[in-house]
């Protein structure tokens, strides 16, 4: 078959989207090939990396079975007292989450929503997360008053994604790394920041339009740490985004679509380009000719001459000899395209559908990778950026599942180079799409005051830093916020070593990827990399990824998979579909998580990676005690439920550092009402109307049993399971300690305790070191 004919045969544009029961066999191929006997991860040879646009979590994965979505029993309350998926809008109408239906609505059809930073941080609202509606209603007017934020897909609609997370390791605790759009989450994703030095008083830069080709930025990047390590690396794109004479559609199905963020480092040279050098000269041509022309003009055209005359005599080819040799290769590693292929600039038009002009490439816009995997030439670390069309971003129609598919089918065509291959596929933002987790926050409570203008400050944006004075600054960055963690994106690591459908729950962000190349490359490699960049908090809240590689032997499951069928019609056939109207405003009883209204998530568990946790949060006399008993930090958004409807003093973030203990101060003479958030569903809630008589303290056994500590025989307690669905009476002076043998559920444990007034909630996993499931509560 020819290019031509595989491209459009092999569904392309919808790559199995709309299709619930089949899947790609590259799915399949991938896992059939099973990694060499006795290997682990560490005796991969590449590491491969896809970033995709735009998708929240809840939005792709909130109904997929097995991970903290839709059925999260104990997502936050906002403070009208509602579950946080009811959202409510301008005209006080409230509103859960619904299927968009990609296939029988224009869902994909209706453009991106709202992902700057000032409505980034309208919807986290200081984390009292009730303002998505407001803060992301459409752009487009007609569209504007639709609850687009709310809207999600599920296995119907995004058939390939679900069955590849089911049959390698997906991550449920993955967030981008800043409340912001593109440009900062890819800053950090190939950085690991986005201000140029550790300090809150150096700008940070929370909007796209602050680093491009006119503002060049300068700080270390990861790729040319590996240069300097003589470790192998490229970057590959079919085209780069500078400019070079191409037009809309050939830009949208051809250039990276300015999702290389590189070429906005000075110390890459990126307008070296011979595209763009070509593009220059014909510039400067077509200039002085309406100079000639239209005098009326001649101020604005002096001045953008004058600015490619710099430009052509800056990057002239004759300098680009005058760079060393490094230099050289940083330029050409970073904007590896496909000027191999004859065609890498070329559209061609296909059949028409409802009468409109479709267009696909006519060259191979991955020839370059696939040559050099075929070719034995990969190497160690390859990113890869796709166009717009094939990059997932809603402002384009839903393709790129073909781009992912066909990534793996160039990796699994030789099964020796997928056994020594990791791939990573995750997403830099997540557009304006709502997700119901509430992003960890950096310390900032009673205990741990941030410096913002020292290296705490890195975190926070705040007026009081330096560069607020210094610095001509947009309109749209003059907000106050937490730079991150942003909201959870999907994120899936398939290889030989993450098979069987697991679930990584481990809190992480795009820096994580770093950590993880850095871990493994050092050991590899026997390398120091280490990314200063990275804040010590997200270095220390961060995981490195590492926890996500089996060392059990797991079944692989049965899939089904996808057919070679035309699907071009069908993705397209949508855009003259109604646009998505299966919402409801509910009523007041309709908002809870049985309303018929409310969506529904895939039932059953899946195997979870062990996660390196083990900190305890209780309540007693003189407030919320919180101790981590091992080397990982631990972030919890502790809350005061009774000052939510004020404008401070509800939210207090903490992380717990290496071995340590806080003690947050309550007073509860005249009520409490507290709630902490942990990873991977680690709840705690403490309500009372007056100082409690009993003291109860939970601690976790290593065999993943709890245990429950009553220090006060004055009331008799009230001891509920969720789990087994029983209640006991408890006697503190009888049964001073109740042992509940969470290890037979995998180490999960929700438990209820009352006594008068009073009312305490535990809820989360004991970790033990060993592979468990999901929360029993998705069965």
């Amino acid at each position: 078959m020819d290019r031509r004919d595989f491209l459009k045969k092999s569904g392309m544009v919808l790559g199995g989207l709309g299709v619930s029961t089949v899947i790609h066999p590259s799915i399949l191929k991938a896992m059939n090939i099973k990694p060499a006997k006795g290997s682990t991860f560490y005796d991969a040879e590449h590491v491969v990396i896809l970033m995709q646009e735009n998708r929240s979590f809840d939005h792709c994965f909130g109904t997929l079975r097995g991970v903290r979505g839709f059925m999260d029993k104990y997502a936050f309350r906002k403070p009208d007292g509602k579950s946080v998926f009811f959202q409510k809008d301008k005209a006080g109408k409230t509103y859960a989450p619904f299927n968009l239906d990609i296939k029988n609505t224009r869902a994909t059809w209706m453009s991106s929503l709202p992902h700057s930073w000032t409505n980034q941080q309208n919807a986290l609202n200081k984390g009292k997360y009730d303002q998505w509606l407001l803060a992301k209603r459409s752009g487009i007017k007609e569209y504007q008053d639709l609850p687009l934020t709310l809207g999600f897909y599920n296995r119907n609609d995004l058939p390939f994604y679900y069955q590849l997370a089911d049959a390698f390791t997906v991550f449920d605790q993955y967030f981008c790394s800043s409340l912001t759009g593109t440009t900062p989450n890819r800053l950090f994703h190939w950085t690991g920041t986005i201000r140029a030095e550790k300090s809150g008083d150096v700008q940070a830069h929370v909007i796209n339009d602050t680093v491009d080709y006119s503002r060049n930025v300068h700080w270390k990047t990861f790729p040319e740490m590996l240069e300097e390590n003589d470790i192998s690396w490229r970057i590959y794109q079919n085209e780069i985004s500078l400019s070079k004479g191409m037009g809309g559609e050939q830009e949208a199905y051809l250039s990276n679509f300015t999702d290389n963020p590189i070429e906005w480092f000075s110390q890459f040279n990126v307008k070296f380009s011979p595209k763009h050098h070509e593009f220059v000269q014909k510039k400067i041509t077509e200039l002085k000719d309406k100079l000639s022309k239209n005098p009326d003009n001649k101020e604005r055209l002096e001045k953008e001459l004058r600015y490619y005359e710099e430009d052509l005599k800056n990057f002239d080819p004759k300098n680009w000899e005058k760079l060393s040799q490094k230099e050289k290769n940083l330029h050409n590693k970073a904007f590896t395209i496909n000027s191999g292929d004859p065609d890498f600039w070329s559209l061609e038009e296909i059949d028409p559908v409802n009468g409109e002009k479709m267009y696909l490439p006519k060259g191979d816009i991955l020839f370059q990778f696939r040559k050099d995997v075929n070719e034995g030439k990969l190497p160690a670390v390859s990113w890869l950026v796709a166009p717009e069309r094939f990059s997932d971003h809603p402002s384009s129609q839903w393709y790129g599942a073909w781009f992912i598919s066909e990534v793996m089918n160039i990796l699994t065509k030789n099964p020796e180079v997928w056994k020594k291959t990791i791939f990573i596929l995750n997403y830099d933002e997540n557009d304006g799409y709502f997700d119901h987790v509430v992003p960890f926050l950096p310390p900032n409570n009673p205990q741990q005051q941030p410096d913002i203008h020292g290296e705490d400050g890195a975190e926070y944006v705040d007026f009081k830093q330096k560069y607020f004075s210094t610095e001509k600054l947009y309109s749209s960055e003059k907000m106050e916020g937490p730079v991150g963690l942003g909201y959870r994106v999907p994120m899936v690591m398939a290889s030989p070593w993450t098979t069987g459908g697991y679930v990584n729950s481990e809190v992480s962000d795009h820096t994580s990827v770093l950590q993880f190349l850095e871990h493994f490359l050092n050991k590899k490699k026997n390398k120091n990399l280490h990314v200063e960049n990275i804040s010590d908090w997200r270095r220390e809240v961060c995981g490195d990824l590492t926890s996500a590689f089996n060392q059990e032997k797991s079944k692989n499951l049965k899939l089904d998979f996808l057919q070679e069928k035309v699907f071009i019609e069908s993705i397209n056939a949508a855009k003259e579909k109604p646009v998505p109207n299966n919402f409801v405003a509910l009523s007041d009883a309709e908002q809870n998580a049985q309303s018929q209204y409310f969506p529904k998530q895939e039932k059953g568990l899946k195997p979870s990676n062990p996660l390196p946790y083990h900190y305890e949060v209780n309540f007693n006399s003189k407030g919320i005690d919180m101790q981590n008993h091992t080397e990982k930090a631990t972030p919890v958004m502790v809350y005061n439920r009774k000052k939510l409807n004020e404008d401070k003093d509800f939210l207090f973030p903490y992380t717990m550092f290496k071995k340590q203990g806080f003690n947050h101060a309550v007073s509860s003479e005249n009520g409490y009402d507290w709630e902490v958030f942990g990873p991977n569903g680690f709840y705690r809630n403490f309500e009372g109307d007056s100082a409690p008589k009993v003291e109860v303290k939970l601690t976790q056994k290593s065999n993943g049993d709890v245990e429950i500590t009553f220090t006060s025989a004055a009331e008799i307690i009230a001891l509920e399971n969720a789990y087994t669905k029983q209640t006991q009476k408890i006697d503190p002076a009888k049964t001073p300690k109740v042992l509940i043998p969470a290890s037979k559920i995998g180490g999960w444990y929700d438990l209820k305790i009352s006594t008068g007034n009073h009312n305490w909630i535990f809820a989360g996993r004991a970790e033990t070191g060993k592979v468990s499931s999901t929360d029993p509560h998705w069965a």
